[in-house]
């Protein structure tokens, strides 16, 4: 799992940029096998303003899933970075613990080359 980071945010430094990125990988460890790339993403939406403003967007590429995003706001940017890597837990526990479409599994019912719970006959 490659993990990258872009930001927006002036003061970003180097060890902020190392903390977001081990706080990925720990959240998505599990996963680290079936999740080819994690893009982080941290823009400041009101500048030195302050208030809710930290937006952290996570994006992942998943084999067999495609492309899994979520966003998260707060006024920390740890916060924001740590509640949008549980989303994105959450969503890649979801969709793969999910079963085939039961529209899949009708339309391969029957089909004896299709079927994925009955193996082919050989003599049709």
């Amino acid at each position: 799992m490659i993990v990258s980071v872009t930001s927006t945010i002036e003061y970003l430094n180097p060890q902020v940029r190392e903390a977001i990125e081990l706080r990925m990988s720990s959240t998505l460890a599990r996963f680290a096998q079936r999740i080819a790339r994690v893009s982080v993403t941290v823009v400041d939406e009101n500048g030195p303003r302050g208030g809710v403003e930290k937006l952290c967007r996570v994006s992942m590429l998943v084999p067999g899933l495609g492309t899994v995003t979520t966003t998260a706001r707060h006024e920390k940017l740890m916060a924001a970075v740590s509640d949008a890597a549980r989303r994105a837990r959450r969503i890649v526990v979801t969709k793969m613990q999910r079963p085939q479409s039961l529209r899949l599994r009708r339309r391969t019912k029957g089909h004896p080359t299709l079927d994925t719970n009955k193996p082919a006959l050989e003599n049709e």
